[in-house]
């Protein structure tokens, strides 16, 4: 079986970085995710990264759902997904155009700008068009880097929903968005063998972590969710500004 990689220097970023996002996909709604890719960046190529991850995140997708389906809001799905349908298609067709670079810390500085400065945060939800603004914006920065966390996670903080809504409209919103990228990861040429074999090796520990932070989230109370969704901001941001220092 022809795997990506032998170095356990790469195994063990992998690990991390995959149990980290199942861990915040079930537990907190995709807010350190991100951190997967930048680890993986670290000693495989940004766009093999992202390839490897995605059939991760479809798993991890599978489960959350399946955790949350009856808490989700319908009015809020009906909201945000055409908005990040909308940010996929801009994604795919800037996935050769646009400098991972720039878009990475860009991301980052907003992230830290709103895990910060806290009074903000309600503002992303009351802007004029701001699930248009924010779904697609996740749509474009997910297709690209699998960063569609934390401009989702701008939105939601301002919406108020309590915590297994939150949970159950994200997981789903991410679910439909990276079936969707299947599309424009195809269409690039995205896809190996070898990678798609170390995905399915890896399976396993999506799935563990997954479960994890399914379990973590019952012992958090509204308060302390929203304050780990701001720190977990906090940390995609500073996650962010220093890869793009390390590409």
């Amino acid at each position: 079986m022809e795997l990506l990689s032998s170095s356990p220097l790469f195994w063990g970023l992998a690990i991390v970085g995959v149990l980290l996002s199942g861990i915040s996909k079930s537990g907190f709604a995709g807010g350190a995710g991100v951190v997967a890719v930048p680890l993986l960046a670290l000693v495989i190529p940004v766009e093999r990264a992202v390839a490897l991850m995605l059939p991760i995140l479809l798993v991890m997708d599978l489960r959350t759902i399946t955790y949350y389906w009856q808490h989700r809001d319908p009015a809020e799905l009906r909201r945000l997904l055409p908005a990040a349908i909308v940010g996929i298609a801009l994604g795919g067709w800037l996935l050769n155009w646009v400098s991972p670079v720039i878009l990475t810390l860009s991301l980052g500085l907003l992230c830290l700008l709103f895990a910060f400065w806290q009074k903000l945060a309600p503002l992303a939800a009351r802007l004029p068009g701001s699930a248009w603004l924010w779904g697609a914006t996740s749509g474009v920065t997910s297709t690209l880097i699998h960063a569609g966390g934390p401009p989702l996670n701008m939105y939601l903080i301002g919406r108020g929903l309590p915590k297994l809504t939150w949970l159950a409209t994200a997981g789903l919103v991410f679910g439909v968005m990276n079936l969707i990228k299947l599309v424009p990861y195809t269409l690039v040429g995205l896809w190996s063998r070898e990678l798609l074999v170390t995905a399915l090796v890896l399976s396993p520990v999506a799935y563990f972590g997954v479960y994890l932070g399914h379990r973590v989230q019952h012992h958090l109370s509204e308060k302390l969710f929203l304050l780990t969704c701001r720190s977990l901001l906090a940390c995609s941001g500073v996650a962010l500004v220093v890869k793009t220092f390390l590409t």
